[in-house]
């Protein structure tokens, strides 16, 4: 009797570590595929940007990629707020409408403007995906790995917002004010950039990434060197790219301790 008793509570025991096992495994896979289409949906946010930047500045016709990179944002918002747990969902819901102001009336836009809505969309992503990350640390208990993405992150979003206001000072290159701001934020994207090689040395010292650098450098030491809208806006999304770059490279190595490594991406 002793012995089937102690067999039934073993088999007690194994079932409840079995289901909560299962549980946590749930989870993680529900959590991992949130961070999965966020990221996605972060690099079509950056696309439509990038897109619709060329369109304003340069007039190019990109009317079908257009078109597509809408359906994918409408898609993916979508499916996000399908998958989402029912408390998160209000979040999603409002990503979804930030989207559809992002695609709705770009046209009417400064660069500057659309800059700033862009950047706006991007960040609700990227604050969406340190919500997933801080959530999955704390149930993991691993303190010093959330530590160090709450410093890296900060770091990451600083650089972000340098370069926002650096990008939206190029307009106003044409007065002395204007160039006063321009020079103030190249000293701090420059600062804040090569901090992130602590997250990422070998993107920060790639080839793009360090010749963007050289450039904004050698115009802080002479303010007479000309560069036009065009090289400015390529050289500030040469540096959009490597702050993404940086990013995702933090993302990847923290679901590679956690879980499973991240699939590829093409961070456009």
């Amino acid at each position: 009797m002793f012995v089937l008793l102690s067999m039934i509570i073993s088999l007690a025991i194994l079932g409840l570590m079995f289901f909560y096992a299962k549980q946590r495994e749930s989870s993680a896979q529900r959590k991992y595929d949130l961070i999965v289409d966020l990221r996605e949906l972060l690099v079509l946010c950056r696309q439509h940007r990038s897109a619709t930047h060329h369109v304003l500045m340069f007039d190019e016709d990109r009317h079908l990629e257009l078109n597509e990179l809408q359906q994918a944002l409408m898609n993916q918002s979508q499916h996000l707020i399908g998958i989402a747990h029912f408390d998160n969902k209000p979040m999603y819901r409002i990503l979804q409408r930030k989207l559809d102001s992002l695609t709705s009336d770009w046209q009417e836009r400064s660069i500057a403007r659309n800059q700033i809505v862009h950047g706006k969309a991007i960040r609700h992503c990227m604050f969406l995906l340190d919500e997933v990350m801080l959530a999955w640390l704390v149930e993991s208990g691993r303190e010093e790995l959330s530590d160090e993405y709450h410093i890296n992150w900060q770091q990451i979003i600083d650089a972000m917002d340098a370069l926002t206001q650096l990008r939206i000072c190029i307009e106003d290159l044409d007065s002395a004010e204007g160039r006063r701001r321009f020079a103030h934020y190249v000293d701090t994207v420059q600062r804040k950039i090569n901090q992130l090689s602590i997250i990422s040395a070998l993107t920060i010292a790639s080839p793009g990434c360090t010749h963007a650098l050289e450039v904004l450098s050698d115009w802080e030491k002479d303010q007479t060197i000309s560069l036009s809208t065009q090289e400015l806006y390529a050289i500030s999304s040469t540096l959009s790219l490597t702050i993404a770059h940086v990013y995702d490279h933090m993302l990847s190595e923290l679901l590679e301790t956690l879980y499973q490594p991240l699939p590829k991406l093409l961070i456009a």
